[in-house]
């Protein structure tokens, strides 16, 4: 035989060497032997290899086509972030000059009434707490009433 026709797995001198269970396996993965110990063929050899390949090449094109959308998409998003943010910023300072415009309309005394009231409602705010209504402590009379606030009604307490 000569060395260009020769095939190692056909080999009598090499069957206990291609029948260890680890090589066999790493044969399987290659793509030289089939599950069932069958030796595949050059031609189906190099077609199954030029499948894979061309899976692969599909895969890494997805995977890059996903990559750039995904990076777009943040692009956009962050570009919509900072169009919000300037349009606020923007808009904060329409408000400053309106009321600037408006302050220059206004006479010196009535601005410098204007910001004592802001100043005196801010430490109102601050000073007097927020009171909600609390619904009654104890349990209702036959009458409706809670027995505190009918004592009360009554001109006596129960205190």
């Amino acid at each position: 035989r000569s060395l260009a026709t020769y095939n190692s797995l056909t080999d009598k001198h090499l069957v206990g060497y291609f029948s260890n269970a680890r090589i066999r396996r790493h044969l399987q993965k290659s793509g030289l032997i089939s599950r069932s110990g069958r030796i595949i063929p050059e031609k189906e050899y190099r077609h199954n290899a030029m499948r894979k390949d061309h899976q692969r090449y599909v895969q890494e094109c997805l995977a890059d086509a996903i990559f750039r959308k995904v990076l777009d998409m943040e692009r956009h998003h962050q570009l919509e972030i900072k169009r919000k943010l300037e349009y606020s910023v923007r808009k904060e300072g329409m408000q400053k000059i309106k009321t600037s415009l408006f302050l220059d309309l206004v006479p010196q005394r009535c601005k410098f009434l204007f910001f004592q009231v802001e100043q005196f409602r801010g430490s109102l705010e601050d000073v007097i707490p927020m009171h909600s209504p609390h619904p009654p402590l104890g349990p209702r009379n036959h009458n409706g009433l809670n027995p505190l606030v009918a004592g009360e009604r009554a001109g006596r307490s129960q205190w």
